[in-house]
Order: structure tokens, then sequence, then C-alpha cells
């Protein structure tokens, strides 16, 4: 589908990359309406509009599918692109022995917060009663498995993200011991209580640079949109970023522009000010 140049002709932007959670979601975790209609009728003109989360592909999916897309997808925030057929075109691992290592450390001295490690499709957890774990199940509509990263992920020998869990406090305390032990790697927020843990080589700007690549376009073409900390170099890396009205003060500094906020259609107030539609 990306990207017919004879439709695209009179649109100066040829791509859209957004964020889900806090920026194409409103707070009940829906589409707004017109903003899928808009995003349907731009693809129609040859203007692919493609999820960037740190979601694993199977909670993207379900969005995707209710906005009627065919784009495709950066997963784990960057970790891992998958292609319009949900082939792999890219994936960046954490190696297995550090992530137990990371793990067994994180056991140890932070017992409190809730460790999750996804890989491809898998989720997995040591306790899925646990309430953050029943909360973010609820959000994605996807559930947990128990099991051991060792066995689960023994065959990739890797994971593409662990997500740590916790108060704000912890989690602060958490992303600056990891950014000292581990500064190869990439760590960052995606709210007050979620941290990412991944390939240092992975950024959402890699994934929106790696599909800018792939399909012959300038990232000075496209359009990015986002909300949380690990939004901050995808707004920054393209010409035409937008920070959501409810991103917090460094966020919204990271993007040329500031939009309307997620429950007020922002994206779409966006999308209307760059393609010049009422």
């Amino acid at each position: 589908m990306l990207l017919n140049q004879t439709d695209t002709k009179d649109l100066s932007y040829k791509a859209i990359f957004s964020d889900i959670d806090g920026t194409l979601l409103n707070s009940r975790h829906q589409v707004p309406p017109d903003t899928g209609r808009e995003i349907r009728r731009l693809e129609g003109l040859g203007v692919p509009f493609v999820l960037v989360s740190a979601r694993m592909p199977d909670a993207m999916l379900p969005i995707k599918d209710e906005i009627g897309i065919s784009s495709p997808m950066v997963c784990y925030s960057g970790a891992l692109v998958v292609g319009e057929n949900g082939e792999y075109l890219y994936s960046g691992q954490v190696d297995l022995s550090e992530a137990l290592k990371i793990k067994d450390m994180l056991k140890k001295n932070h017992p409190m917060i809730c460790c999750n490690a996804y890989g491809g499709s898998k989720w997995v957890v040591d306790d899925d009663q646990s309430s953050w774990i029943k909360r973010e199940e609820s959000i994605t509509g996807l559930k947990a498995s128990v099991g051991k990263i060792e066995c689960e992920f023994k065959k990739e020998q890797g994971i593409h993200k662990f997500l740590l869990m916790g108060n704000e406090d912890e989690i602060l305390e958490v992303e600056d011991l990891l950014k000292q032990e581990y500064p190869h790697l990439s760590v960052a927020r995606s709210n007050t209580c979620y941290l990412e843990v991944m390939n240092g080589a992975v950024m959402k700007s890699k994934g929106v640079e790696f599909l800018c690549n792939y399909y012959g376009i300038s990232m000075d073409q496209v359009i990015a949109f986002g909300d949380g900390h690990n939004d901050i170099d995808m707004l920054k890396a393209v010409k035409t970023s937008y920070a959501m009205g409810n991103a917090p003060l460094e966020v919204r500094e990271s993007a040329a522009r500031v939009t309307l906020d997620n429950d007020h259609e922002g994206l779409l107030a966006a999308l209307k000010e760059c393609f010049g539609f009422d």
C-alpha cells in the first residue's frame, strides 16, 4: 500500500507516525470516530498511518483493525518493525543472559517492581494476579503468561523489552540505576509508573527512520505524534512533530508544535492543520 506517488503528488506529507496511548487513544482507550475516518481517508490517498508504540504487536493489531488500515507497525518502541502482512522487517533484542541478570537484580533489590518480559507475541510475568498486570490486561485486552524467561525465550535467546511497573519514586530510582549499570541499553519511561528497557539501538525514531528508508521517503516528509518521554527522540527526529496537549512539559518542549489533548482530538486537529481540510 505504501506509498503511491501518483496519489500523493499533491500532498506534502508522505506518512504519519503516531504513538497510541495518550495520543491516538482518548482517556477511555478509544479511537475517536472522526479521527479514525480521517486516518482512513488519508491512507486511501496513499498516506499511511503507522502505529508506533511500546506495545507488543498483538496489542496493536486490534487498534489497527478497528481503524481499518493496513500500514506497518513499529512495536516495542522500535525493537520490532512489523510489515503490512505481519512479517518481521526488523528485530533488535536484549540478549537473554543480560536480561536474566537485570531480572535477578530487580528481584533482589526492588522486589516491589512488577517485571514484564516481552518478545514477539509473548508476554511473560511471574505473577498474573498482580494489580499492575490486571490493569495492563484490561487496557490491552491481552492475557499475560506466567513463566520463567530463561525457558520461554530459550529459542530466541533474547527479549524485545522489559516493562517495569511501580510507584513513581521507585521507577525513577530504578531508571537511574539501570542507566548507570547498563549505559548501552535503552531505558525510558513511557509514563510516570512505567519504565521500558530495550536494546540500546532501539528508539522510536530508529523505527521511523527504518520505514522511511524502506519506502524511500525523507524524514522531512513525515509527521510524528506523541505524548510520553519515550516519544521525545521521535518528535525531535522529524521536521514536523506534534506533542499532545496532555503531554508533560519536557515532551511538549521537544516537539515542533503542540496540539490539543487526546480527549479533544488533538491528533485530528493537527491533521487538519497539516493537510488543510475543514
